[in-house]
């Protein structure tokens, strides 16, 4: 049996830090989704997450769905028949390779996108709620700002481990909740001051 050990300095708390605290969120707000649409629409978010990007690009091929979404073939293979299952996805032969084909919604599968659409729209305005009217749009630019710089950050780490570069995403591309509010690069140090004081107001 291990003696308790005197007692020692307390290390730095994590729970301070802006980023940590913004994972926790974009863990609730995850948490919550997941419910929300396996109780409205019997669907996995990641599987909504499909409908949309097909959606908003088909034709699609399952390369660059996967692509978009971060997963590895098989992954995405596998929530693709179980949407093919379900009528909501259908599938055509690529005109230049017969091996390869590009992905549809079915009539069902669009009127579920619509659904869907609607209710992230929703979700969306009761979330802002939780906001004064007068400190969202700040929000939301830092938000897009910060997205826009922990790309870049990201894709110097990928350069420095080695690691392949992460396809990104243009303004607007892909599903509609990746679109982003682009403000001038000039405005970072201030955003992060003001989204940081909105944080230590919560």
């Amino acid at each position: 049996t291990r003696t308790m050990p005197a007692a020692k300095k307390k290390l730095a708390s994590f729970k301070t830090l802006p980023a940590f605290q913004l994972e926790m969120l974009a863990a609730l707000v995850a948490s919550r989704n997941e419910l929300r649409h396996q109780r409205r629409f019997g669907l996995r978010s990641v599987e909504c997450h499909v409908l949309g990007i097909v959606g908003a690009q088909a034709p699609i091929s399952l390369r660059r769905l996967c692509a978009e979404l971060g997963l590895d073939k098989s992954h995405g293979s596998r929530l693709v028949a179980r949407l093919e299952e379900r009528g909501l996805l259908d599938r055509c032969d690529a005109p230049a390779d017969k091996r390869s084909f590009y992905l549809l919604l079915t009539p069902q599968g669009a009127d579920m996108h619509a659904r869907i659409h609607a209710d992230a729209v929703e979700r969306n305005t009761e979330w802002l709620d939780g906001l004064p009217a007068a400190r969202r749009g700040v929000f939301l630019e830092c938000v897009a700002q910060l997205t826009t710089h922990s790309q870049a950050m990201l894709a110097r780490e990928e350069a420095a481990s080695g690691q392949p570069a992460t396809p990104r995403q243009e303004a607007g591309d892909g599903i509609e909740t990746r679109g982003l509010l682009l403000v001038e690069r000039t405005k970072l140090q201030q955003l992060h001051e003001q989204l940081a004081a909105l944080l230590a107001r919560g």
